[in-house]
């Protein structure tokens, strides 16, 4: 089962190698969690990372130094970047022997309490790719494949309704009649052709017409 975890504002401990690690990294500030990177050394990348908002880099042993990290950064989850089974093992024994974190460990997902699926970015538009940790050269194909169905349409339109759903909520009280009102927004094909075009104002324009129709729709029953 896929799981959108929020992180925002949320401890997180990671640790790993140089180039999983940042792609790790990365991907966790751009999710606006609490970082701390814990090891023994740390690349350039790192160190230029480090002068991020809520991001530290803690240079010690993990294995050894485990009690003091769990009993400063009382971690939500703790990642682990590195394909050193070995490794793995002895933080997880730690971990569940101490403040039981959510644990995550690449490519080994018989120990993961949950998996980072890929992510297909495009404007607002997030899509989750995951094979249970089974196959990343798979997702990395599915990722693109998934990506070339997506059209320009589809993401303005998804633009459309992050900006007419605050004003479909303030003006139509019947959850019905909000569903309803979405749709045909939606499906409204002189709309869809603005976004095609690019004319956003225009789209805006048509859907505030259509949620003044379903307001006053809603007014006369």
């Amino acid at each position: 089962m896929l799981v959108d975890l929020n992180l925002r504002h949320k401890s997180i401990i990671i640790m790993g190698e140089d180039q999983a690690l940042e792609s790790r990294t990365r991907q966790l500030l751009e999710a606006k969690a609490k970082v701390t990177v814990v090891g023994e050394k740390f690349s350039r990348t790192l160190r230029q990372l480090s002068r991020s908002k809520h991001f530290e880099l803690v240079s010690c042993n993990p294995l050894t130094s485990w009690k003091q990290l769990s009993k400063k950064y009382k971690p939500y989850a703790v990642i682990l970047a590195t394909t050193n089974r070995p490794f793995v093992s002895k933080v997880a024994s730690l971990l569940r022997a101490d403040c039981k974190p959510l644990l995550y460990a690449a490519d080994m997902p018989d120990m993961n309490d949950f998996n980072m699926p890929a992510i297909s970015k495009l404007g607002d538009v997030r899509v989750a790719i995951s094979t249970g940790g089974i196959s990343p050269a798979m997702i990395r194909i599915l990722r693109k494949r998934i990506e070339r169905t997506i059209t320009l349409e589809d993401i303005r339109e998804v633009q459309l309704q992050r900006v007419m759903r605050a004003k479909i909520r303030s003006q139509i009280l019947d959850p019905k009649l909000r569903r309803i009102c979405i749709y045909k927004i939606i499906r409204n094909k002189k709309i869809k052709e603005s976004l095609r075009k690019g004319d956003f104002e225009d789209a805006m324009k048509l859907a505030t017409k259509q949620v003044e129709r379903i307001t006053q729709r809603s007014l006369n029953m």
